[in-house]
């Protein structure tokens, strides 16, 4: 039986709620977006924190999935565990999608034009006709049914962030031949960690950034946190480095190297360290051990683990409610829409951040306990034989 890796789920929590809040300075308060630019750009840079979702994903399939492939891969084992993948991610996914394409059709009805709040509007993009938007276009919306939006043309439709969702979703597929090439074995696959540098570096090259969400580039963006994360995994410490690794200040000094990189523009060493950071973070993560510990007390705690055991909601909620919130409200008060983007006191961003959050969670919550749990146990129930009970190990249930 797998070993639990409970901080795993507390640093998933965190980084869907960085990415929710990346989104939502262009709709729900881009006004102050140049002003909190001018002190930090951690927001600006928080786009970075999708690779930590690949990197633990790749960890956890590792963790979870090794001793069910490391005998060898047959066509039943791999429709076996695509099942379980697809009955943990598709039912909140499509119900999301669901209800997009829900007030898209109201819209169109009704000829309510796309609204996305004052920068969106400064972009040109106000008034496009439903299912013309920019976003939510009636011929990307089949490649959302079938969770290959990210590999197509149209860099984020619908709802965007799934575009990492379809990109994981192709990294499943890949599991197996990505287990084959590591050997389960960390020394005999020591090749893989440069490789991935390298192909990072020639991805970032093109763009001078990281922040690829469609094609080729896209797909070998997820693969490289995937295939690290997974190697990871096989990486077995001797005693004494297990307890060396098991001490607050290398904790500490992680996440603050995380947090000044990230407060300044990034140049490609930059990029990379934060990759190559976020790694550590969760291969130490993984690797803690039950101790006194100021850290775990702070980031290890019952409300941390929560946010994590909802991350998977926070993630796919909380574009919905900013796409679909500020037209819901634009449609009933306009004129809420246009004093709201006047605003410019701190105290009204303050407030807008502690609403917004509040919202999210009480959503997510709703949506794990009576959407997404409910589903993964109906949609396993139909295979009895493919749903062997697997131990919470980190930021799912697997």
């Amino acid at each position: 039986m797998q070993r639990q890796l409970p901080l795993l789920t507390a640093i998933r929590g965190f980084a869907a709620f960085i990415v929710a809040l990346f989104h939502a300075r262009l709709v729900l308060y881009p006004q102050w977006r140049e002003e909190i630019a001018s002190y930090s750009l951690f927001l600006e840079n928080a786009y970075l924190w999708v690779d930590i979702f690949f990197i633990l994903s790749g960890f956890v399939m590792m963790h979870v999935y090794r001793q069910q492939f490391q005998a060898g891969c047959t066509g039943s084992k791999w429709r076996q565990f695509m099942w379980l993948r697809f009955s943990r991610i598709y039912p909140l996914f499509i119900a999301t999608l669901l209800v997009m394409v829900g007030w898209e059709t109201f819209k169109h009805f009704n000829s309510i034009g796309f609204y996305g709040g004052s920068l969106l509007d400064s972009w040109g993009l106000t008034g496009l006709p439903a299912f013309k938007g920019p976003f939510n276009t009636s011929e990307t919306l089949f490649a959302n049914v079938i969770l290959l939006q990210g590999i197509t043309g149209q860099p984020l439709s619908w709802n965007f962030p799934g575009w990492s969702l379809s990109i994981e979703w192709l990294c499943y597929m890949l599991f197996p031949i990505v287990m084959a090439l590591l050997a389960f074995n960390a020394k005999r696959s020591l090749w893989l960690p440069p490789f991935v540098f390298l192909l990072l570096y020639g991805l970032i090259s093109t763009t001078g950034k990281i922040d690829l969400t469609s094609g080729i580039p896209a797909f070998l963006r997820g693969l490289c946190g995937f295939s690290l994360g997974a190697w990871l995994c096989l990486i077995k410490l001797p005693p004494k480095a297990k307890q060396w690794i098991n001490q607050d200040w290398l904790l500490f000094a992680v996440v603050i190297a995380l947090l000044v990189l990230m407060h300044h523009k990034l140049a490609m060493a930059q990029i990379l360290t934060v990759y190559l950071l976020f790694a550590l973070l969760v291969f130490l993560g993984a690797n803690q051990s039950d101790r006194p510990s100021v850290f775990l007390r702070l980031f290890d705690n019952k409300l941390t683990r929560y946010l994590g055991d909802i991350s998977y909601s926070v993630y796919l909620w909380h574009s919905v409610l900013l796409l679909v919130g500020v037209e819901v409200i634009n449609y009933l008060s306009p004129h809420t829409t246009m004093i709201w983007y006047l605003q410019t006191r701190t105290t009204a961003l303050a407030t807008s951040l502690i609403v917004f959050s509040a919202i999210l969670i009480a959503v997510s919550s709703l949506s794990y306990h009576w959407l997404e749990k409910p589903a993964l146990r109906r949609l396993r129930a139909l295979f009895p034989t493919t749903t062997k009970k697997q131990p919470l190990t980190t930021t799912e249930n697997v």
